[in-house]
Parts: C-alpha cells; structure tokens; sequence
C-alpha cells in the first residue's frame, strides 16, 4: 500500500465523521453553539492533516504531531455521530471543553517544534480555508450536466483549484478551467452552432497510431478551434498554462492486446445519422466488453500528472480521454515534437499500445483527485472534493440501451467514491448521443435541469465550504 493509501484509511473514519458533522450542522442549527461548531470543525481537519505546505513552499508531515489526537478522536467523537442513528448532542456538548484543551494541546505542540517552518498564521490559514475539487465523470452529452455543476458553483461564489475530468468529462473540465471567473453565458455562447455530426465524425481509415481504432474519427480539434478560439483566443490551450489545474484521466492498453483495425474501416462507409450511429453501438459493446475481460491490460494514464504531460495540448488529451473504443478514434495526424515526444515515452514508460476513454478505467476518478492532492499538487490539502456522475445505470427509457456499458463502468465509480467528500449521481441526465447541442436554448435548458437536481444540496456545499472562524473563539486563549 502506499504511503497516500495508508493516509487514506487513517483518516476515512474522521473524513465521513466530517460530512456527518456538516449535515447535522445544517439539518438542526442549534444543535451546537456556533463556538462548539468551530471547535468540531478545526479539530476534525488539524486530526486528519498530513503533508502541510510551508511558506517556503517545501512539504513537511505532521502526521506523528497530530497522531494523538486522531486516535482519541476516531474513539471518543466520531462515534458520536453514528452513520445510522440520531447523534449524540447531548455528548458532544459535554466533552467539547476536553476537546478544546486536547486541540490546543495538540497545536501548541505541534507550533513549537515547526517553529522554524512556519507560523500559527499559517497553520491555522491551511486549516480554517477548506479549497475545492471538482471530479466531473464522463458519459457523452450526457456530461453536458456538468453545466448546471458550473453555474451553481457561480452562484455560491466557489472556485475550484482541481479539476479532474474523465471522458466527456475532461471536455467539460477544460471549459471551467480556461479561466478561473466563469461566466455561464459566454460559455454557452462560446459552443458552435454550425457543426453536425457528419463535420465531427468521420468515417475510420484505418489509420491508427496512438488511439483505439473505432467506426468513427473524433475531428474535436475542429470543434475546439471554435470554442475555445471564442472564450481564450487560443485553439490550443496547453495543461501549465490553465489557471485552474486540470488533470484528464485516460485508458492505456497495453502490448499484448489484440485487434483487427480492418473489423472497424469496414464500417467505416456511411456518415454519423443518429440512425446510423445506433447500428454502430454493436462495435462499440464488443470492444468495451473485450477491454474489460482483459484488466491486467489496461492501465490508467492521467495527463496532467504523468511525467512529461505538464506542457501537453488539453485538447489533445481530452480527445484520448473520449475516444470511445470500437465507436470514436481519437489519434495525432501532426509530428510536433511537443505532443509526439511526450507521447512515445509514455507509451515507452507504460508498454502502451493505444490509448482510449478514460471512462472504460475510470468513469469518475475521485481517487485520482485525492491523490493528487495528496502529492501537493494545489498546496493545500484542506480539500473538498465534489464529484459528479452523469452516467450511473437509471431504468428511464431512453438510457435503457447504455445499462450494459453501465454496469461495466460501475465497479470503478462506486470503488472511487469513498475518496469523495460529496458525490452526485444525476437522475435526468441528457441522452449520452446527444453530443451536439446547437441551440443556447437547450442549453440553458439542461444547464437549469441539472441546476435544480443540486438544489437540496446547496446548504450542504455552502457549508462544507464555509470559512472558519479565528482560532479560540471556543474559549481557549490563542497562542
């Protein structure tokens, strides 16, 4: 197990003993006065820190500072507020000013042996400021709800410092991430209006490189001209150049798998009707199916983290990360030395033979989120992680054909989800083959529809994300 590995499971317990506190909290107010509110919520995240980030801007553990108090913590609070049940108030009220003396045992300890590393300003900085990460699944249009994710996150006045985007996903998370003041509008206005289905996808010729083969070529990058020439003035945005860190999660397929690329160029022969793309759903589940039977041969591959993508073209990754495989094949028709060098020591590293959907591994990648902070990758570690599913198996007729696919991805999404602080299945998600929208009307349809599907859990968000107050309001001096 690895040393993230080993955090996590120290610290699960106290994270869910978190979002347990934030919804009593918000369920019942005056349950606990506002100073035992800050009490509970400091101590619960200076319990669970680990790698702290030092105003020189180095990683020191705290981990053994802190040990003592996360044990007595994990034994005598948490089960306070059991995972069934009513909690315990009455309990908690009592042993608030043992806590209160324990945390500020713990801090005072903890301050003067770091006392050449940093100050309680920035300790208490790292701790009262929980940041935001978003985790945005794939699903074809079906991820177009991510939208309605973006506005409301507007409205409340959050920004995320993470994104991590698998499939449709990372196509969506780059949209977020071009430009940390979000405007839904312009964003809307920003997707074309005069591209089909026939000018994004084009019949497969056989060429295959880097990307599964399928019925059908991917042409995103005409699709990102348009956009993101509208919103940057940039076609071709690249990972450090974002000011919100993204990272896009893809399917690597290792040597030894095998494939017929002619199986695909022979259907490759009509144009992409809705129609015609129903008759290709067969390729599509047969190569899905195939992948999935193979899992010592895939491995997952996130631009944006792995060694030597920093500098990547973000389109070009996302468009790895929504090939479809045995349906849509994303592949690089250039030799830029940029994209290609960095692509064949991938390749190298991992004994890759092509790459595909990121959702095939990976359909909504909260642990990727977790360890990326975890490495540092934002500074803090202080994080909520969000994370939306726009492709969970629904029994709603118009879905009911993707149910296989499904529940193939399924493992994955509920095996990530305890790495998440929130996680959103979406009930009424678009159609997964409704890719293009060309009308800001629809949009602004499916935007407001996903909008009101988070509409209960506002409170529980503006919460978690609420800043706390100085240090000692409980009654223990400062130091």
């Amino acid at each position: 197990m690895s040393r993230y590995g080993r955090h996590f499971v120290r610290t699960r317990e106290l994270k869910e003993f978190e979002q347990r506190l934030i919804r009593l909290l918000v369920d019942s107010p005056s349950a606990l006065h506002p100073r035992h509110q800050a009490l509970f919520r400091y101590a619960t995240v200076l319990a669970g820190t680990n790698q702290f980030r030092t105003p020189a801007g180095g990683d020191i553990s705290l981990d053994e500072d802190v040990d003592a108090l996360r044990r007595w913590m994990l034994e005598s609070i948490v089960p306070m507020i059991p995972h069934q049940g009513d909690p315990h108030v009455d309990s908690l009220r009592e042993i608030a000013p043992v806590l209160a003396l324990r945390v500020e045992e713990t801090r005072a300890q903890l301050l003067e042996r770091h006392i050449n590393d940093f100050g309680a300003e920035h300790l208490d900085e790292e701790i009262r400021n929980k940041r935001l990460a978003l985790v945005l699944g794939g699903g074809g249009g079906a991820g177009l709800v991510h939208l309605g994710t973006f506005a409301l996150l507007k409205e409340l006045g959050l920004t995320p410092e993470l994104i991590v985007g698998s499939s449709m996903g990372s196509i969506m998370g780059l949209m977020r991430a071009v430009d940390r003041d979000y405007d839904p509008v312009a964003v809307a206005l920003a997707f074309p209006k005069n591209i089909d289905y026939n000018t994004l996808f084009r019949p497969f010729s056989g060429f295959s490189r880097f990307g599964f083969p399928g019925a059908f070529h991917l042409n995103i990058m005409r699709l990102a001209r348009q956009v993101f020439e509208e919103l940057l003035g940039d076609s071709m945005p690249r990972f450090d150049e974002l000011p919100i860190k993204l990272e896009v999660v893809t399917t690597g397929v290792r040597k030894g798998f095998r494939f017929d690329d002619r199986e695909y160029e022979q259907s490759g022969d009509e144009s992409l009707t809705p129609l015609a793309l129903r008759r290709k759903l067969k390729l599509f589940f047969g190569a899905v199916r195939q992948l999935s039977r193979n899992p010592r041969l895939l491995t997952q591959v996130v631009f944006g983290a792995e060694e030597g993508t920093e500098h990547f073209p973000v389109i070009e990754a996302a468009g790895f990360s929504c090939a479809v495989p045995g349906l849509l094949n994303f592949d690089i028709f250039h030799d830029d030395p940029e994209t290609i060098g960095p692509l064949e020591q991938l390749f190298d590293r991992h004994q890759l033979l092509r790459l595909c959907d990121g959702g095939v591994i990976n359909n909504v990648p909260s642990k990727v989120a977790w360890e990326s902070i975890q490495r540092g990758s934002i500074g803090s570690r202080n994080v909520q992680i969000m994370s939306f599913d726009a492709f969970a198996p629904l029994s709603t007729g118009r879905n009911l054909i993707w149910i296989p696919i499904q529940q193939i991805a399924r493992p994955a999404v509920l095996a990530n989800m305890p790495y998440a602080s929130y996680h959103k299945t979406f009930q009424s998600p678009p159609s997964p083959l409704q890719i293009m929208v060309n009308s800001y009307s629809k949009l602004k349809r499916i935007t407001q529809k996903a909008r009101e599907e988070l509409e209960d859990d506002v409170p529980y968000m503006r919460e978690s994300m609420k800043e706390l107050p100085p240090y000692g309001i409980w009654g223990v001096g400062e130091r």
